[in-house]
């Protein structure tokens, strides 16, 4: 093992290509699974070869110091931003709608020696609350968090991946 190899926290949170926002307290990468153990009369605990795996999600959390008003429709799903008017107007829409689901959220960052890092999630929405906490003297900071969805002709193939590039640092 090499000190080179270490995965550095600091990175760039991006919507498909573009970099999303500043952020503060970063994010995180979770993929949370259930798994059944196949119990039989006489086991003591699970058994090699009868534990499935029965669900996983992907999750991409950020904490979006930056709320630039014409992303804030697609890190919340429902949400119609206009611009007629005044000024820009965001309201609550009936339905989700495709349009609210991101192809790919992904998290770029390096390792110590220079190479590139790449966490990526499918398909994405948040599907948490909107919660923006108005705190005298403080910035907002919401927390977005974004879930890959299934593909429905491939409801078994995980929407994410964990890139370790050959070659040094760059982004999107």
């Amino acid at each position: 093992m090499a000190v080179g190899d270490i995965l550095l926290g600091e990175g760039v949170f991006y919507l498909n290509t573009t970099p999303i926002a500043l952020t503060r307290g970063g994010g995180s990468f979770t993929v949370e699974r259930e798994y059944r153990e196949i119990e039989a009369d006489g086991d003591y605990g699970p058994v090699k070869g009868r534990v499935r795996k029965i669900r996983s999600r992907a999750k991409l959390v950020l904490n979006a110091l930056e709320l630039l008003e014409t992303n804030i429709a697609k890190f919340y799903p429902a949400l119609d931003y206009d611009t007629a008017g005044a000024g820009a107007t965001i309201t609550a829409k009936d339905q989700i709608e495709n349009a609210d689901y991101q192809d790919e959220v992904a998290w770029v960052g390096r390792t110590l020696s220079g190479k590139q890092v790449r966490i990526e999630i499918y398909n994405a929405i948040n599907l948490e609350k909107l919660e923006w906490k108005l705190v005298d003297k403080e910035e907002v900071v919401p927390e977005i968090t974004y879930t890959a969805t299934y593909a429905e002709d491939s409801r078994t193939t995980e929407p994410w991946e964990v890139v370790y590039a050959n070659d040094a640092y760059y982004t999107l």
